[in-house]
């Protein structure tokens, strides 16, 4: 309770705290992810457990960035966002890499050879569901790269998407006016030396939607577009 107040007081000093409010540590959670909820004046936040052995100005941080979105003021900025949001960015140095799939690790060892001079850390490498809406994430909290399952059978574009998960924690993320954005101009031009990278963009639009389909269409696909 103290501690929400002091978050939002630092947010807002000049009203009064009329919640109540609740912290709670939560192992549904993967990394540093967190939410907030709030009904009839009872704040309720869910933090991941990781957050429990974090310094209280961290977390203080943490809160404030769910507030200022919860009550939609996002020009707000404090210190203590600003430290929150630089732990975010250094705290996959200290993740255990444990969860690490052998097929995409032979794929990151090869593209950070060639694109990245090998001087990228290895992060968790796992698949995910098999879906053509989203082919890949990029978690900070837990430094896991998520793959689609949907780009099993096509080395190219599994390579491409891979590549682009791994330039977000490259060059992490940049914030401001209460927006995060790490599509930067740096960002897209790393993007690009991708080899084929234009012709990949074509080709994931038209990936197969289900997994039945995906070996006959991607074929189709290749020879299409290599023409």
């Amino acid at each position: 309770m103290d501690m929400v107040e002091e978050a939002y007081k630092g947010l807002y000093p000049e009203k009064e705290f009329t919640f109540v409010a609740n912290v709670n540590y939560s192992g549904h959670f993967k990394g540093y992810n967190a939410n907030v909820s709030l009904r009839s004046q009872h704040l309720t936040f869910k933090l991941s457990k990781q957050w429990r052995g974090v310094s209280k100005d961290i977390k203080i941080g943490l809160l404030q960035e769910l507030l200022s979105k919860l009550f939609k003021n996002k020009t707000i900025k404090t210190y203590n966002m600003e430290v929150y949001h630089n732990f975010l960015k250094h705290v996959h140095i200290a993740v255990p890499k444990d969860k690490v799939d052998t097929v995409l690790l032979a794929h990151f060892n090869s593209v950070n050879e060639k694109y990245l001079g090998n001087m990228l850390d290895k992060p968790n490498l796992v698949w995910g569901s098999y879906s053509t809406r989203k082919l890949g994430s990029y978690d900070y909290g837990s430094d896991m790269i998520t793959i689609s399952k949907a780009l099993q059978s096509d080395e190219e574009l599994l390579e491409y998407v891979l590549y682009h998960e791994m330039l977000h924690k490259k060059h992490k993320f940049s914030h401001k006016a209460g927006r995060s954005h790490s599509h930067t101009f740096a960002f897209r031009e790393d993007e690009a030396r991708f080899e084929n990278a234009e012709n990949c963009e074509r080709r994931l639009k038209y990936l197969p939607r289900k997994p039945q389909e995906q070996k006959r269409a991607s074929r189709g696909l290749f020879r299409f577009f290599r023409r």
